[in-house]
């Protein structure tokens, strides 16, 4: 019997290829059990500018609590609102660049150097020379922003553009100097110098009919484009900036008109409206009534189209005879009479299409509900008598029915049946009251 090889006795430390170590993962669990019991066991150090005192140790409990779950929040307050973006410098900004090249190539704000450009260029103006004293109010706008001398440049810059009939120009450099200073002591004067400007270009555009896409290139008193527009774009200028200046309504009137000449008619409405609206003591109060009564008819576009429109011309109507008894002329009353007959003969064309229509589906229910409309609301208008006659033929006959197999629809549902004898009840009452209106000169007599 041969004895068994033993392999040799390694030294302490050392195991032979492909053993694992069992001590390495009694190493790792230990460390594992310590992260486990928490982190009590870590404390944190006392640092020599640590917090001690009892009694603020005791405020800050205290907060703490009243503050409940929110003690961590860095926001504790719905009414909280960051830091406005638009105060925060940005160099990359472009007007901050523009900015820092100025002042780096010696052009940042001057005082002194403002000062003197403006009392040259008030010299030029006072001479007339506008055109030269353009440049110098630039320059006083460049050099010295955001002050009082600035304000007095701008206005002098739109005066000299004014003047040398650079119109287009001139109503943009007006209307820079309110966006930028909304309370200038300038705001009564730059509406006056804007209405007039609006004023000559709707005038030219009135004479001459200038097509809207033809490039104007030699005329610098008319814009570029859209001659009208532009016009129509001043008059806004001039109530927006002032809406209670002495001209805001003059512009919303002139507005008006220039859209209700062109026949525009919605357009028109609006702006008429709006002068009722805002500016109820205005001269031209009862002008907007009725050219706005005139517009509403106008811009009615038939039976067949929505006839809201048409409802407020009635109402329209209505409210000029109660609003100015006194103020009208026998010729103005003559026309409000008739525009009030016209309408009511377009309501009555109204119901009696919507009557027809549907007598033409045998659902005679509804439409002596209309004929009995225009025979009790419309009594004067031509379509009444015919109205009560129609009514008269249909009165006896029952409607169409929906149901093309009523046993089934029995036997089914038997709800539905008894909802529908409801409402033709419901129906056949009220039409039935409107029918039979008692006689008094204002409504149609007993059918």
């Amino acid at each position: 019997m041969t004895t068994p090889a033993f392999p040799p006795r390694l030294p302490a430390g050392q195991q032979p290829a492909g053993r694992p170590d069992h001590r390495l993962p009694a190493a790792v669990a230990a460390v594992v059990a310590v992260l486990a019991s928490g982190c009590a066991t870590f404390q944190v150090p006392t640092w020599p500018w640590a917090k001690t005192d009892p009694a603020v140790a005791a405020k800050e409990a205290e907060v703490n609590r009243e503050l409940g779950e929110d003690a961590d929040s860095e926001v504790i307050s719905s009414e909280y609102a960051g830091m406005n973006p638009d105060l925060v410098f940005d160099p990359l900004k472009g007007e901050n660049l523009t900015k820092g090249w100025k002042k780096l190539v010696g052009r940042g704000p001057n005082e002194q150097v403002a000062k003197a450009a403006m009392a040259e260029a008030d010299r030029l103006f006072r001479g007339g020379d506008y055109k030269g004293a353009i440049p110098k109010y630039k320059k006083v706008i460049d050099r010295w922003p955001d002050s009082t001398l600035e304000e007095d440049a701008r206005w002098q810059l739109a005066e000299c553009l004014f003047f040398t009939d650079q119109y287009p120009r001139a109503e943009d450099a007006y209307d820079e100097l309110v966006k930028k200073y909304a309370n200038t002591k300038y705001l009564n004067r730059i509406a006056q110098r804007q209405f007039v400007i609006a004023q000559y270009w709707i005038g030219l555009d009135e004479k001459n009919h200038y097509p809207t896409i033809v490039p104007n290139l030699f005329d610098r008193s008319r814009p570029l484009f859209d001659t009208r527009g532009r016009a129509l774009k001043a008059f806004d200028h001039v109530r927006i900036n002032d809406p209670r200046g002495p001209l805001a309504d003059d512009s919303l009137m002139a507005q008006a008109n220039a859209h209700f000449l062109d026949h525009e008619w919605l357009d028109a409405d609006y702006f008429y409206g709006l002068l009722r609206s805002e500016y109820p003591d205005s001269d031209f109060l009862l002008q907007a009534h009725l050219l706005g009564l005139q517009a509403k008819l106008q811009a009615y576009q038939g039976p067949y189209y929505e006839g809201g429109i048409l409802d407020e011309a009635e109402i329209l109507a209505d409210q000029v005879v109660v609003q100015f008894p006194d103020q009208m002329s026998g010729e103005e009353e003559s026309r409000i009479r008739k525009v009030r007959a016209e309408v009511a003969a377009q309501q009555a064309e109204r119901h009696w299409e919507r009557a027809q229509f549907y007598t033409k589906g045998k659902y005679y229910t509804a439409a002596r509900m209309y004929y009995a409309m225009i025979a009790r609301d419309y009594p004067e208008t031509q379509l009444a008598a015919a109205a009560r006659e129609k009514y008269a033929a249909i009165e006896t006959l029952a409607d169409v029915s929906d149901d093309p197999f009523p046993m089934l629809t029995r036997v089914l549902n038997p709800d539905a049946l008894k909802e529908a004898e409801l409402d033709a009840m419901a129906e056949a009452e009220e039409q039935t009251a409107i029918a039979r209106q008692p006689t008094d000169g204002t409504t149609p007599p007993k059918f």
